[in-house]
């Protein structure tokens, strides 16, 4: 049987962060086809981890990303959390899959609809009170939802 280490993973677009075992064998390969990109980013976590992030993430048509606490930008698509420095090869996470979670807020961009409150002229015409008059936007900010006992 072949050994495996652990790496967390959050998906932004479903909140969730989970356990997966990676073989040990094949390197960071793997991590390649988990995230799903070309061009692998090492961002420093803390001291003794690792998150591995597309480095070509951050593109058009973005329906969701993730802030990570003290991180100058935000991070798109899937992110690997791994123990060690991101050099390979690398270990499993030391820190609890809770604690981990503590750092991240997953975000998506919503529409809310906006309505006329009294009859308004706008540069379209009059839009009667209760009607749409647009859309306003803002971001959500959600938590990582926890799964545990994936590996």
């Amino acid at each position: 049987m072949e050994r495996a280490n652990t790496a967390y993973v959050l998906d932004p677009e479903t909140t969730i962060f989970k356990p997966v075992g990676l073989p040990v064998s094949t390197g960071i390969r793997p991590v390649y086809e988990l995230i799903g990109c070309r061009l692998l980013e090492v961002v420093r976590f803390d001291e003794r981890h690792t998150l591995l992030v597309d480095e070509e993430g951050l593109k058009e048509g973005l329906t969701a990303f993730t802030i990570f606490e003290g991180f100058p930008q935000p991070i798109a698509g899937k992110i690997v959390l791994v123990g060690g420095d991101g050099s390979s090869p690398y270990t499993s996470p030391l820190v609890s899959l809770e604690d981990a979670g503590k750092h991240f807020k997953c975000c998506r961009p919503v529409l809310d609809p906006v309505f006329a409150k009294t009859d308004e002229i706008s540069p379209g015409g009059i839009i009667i009170a209760g009607a749409l008059a647009g859309l306003q936007s803002r971001i959500e900010r959600r938590a990582p939802t926890l799964v545990e006992g994936e590996a």
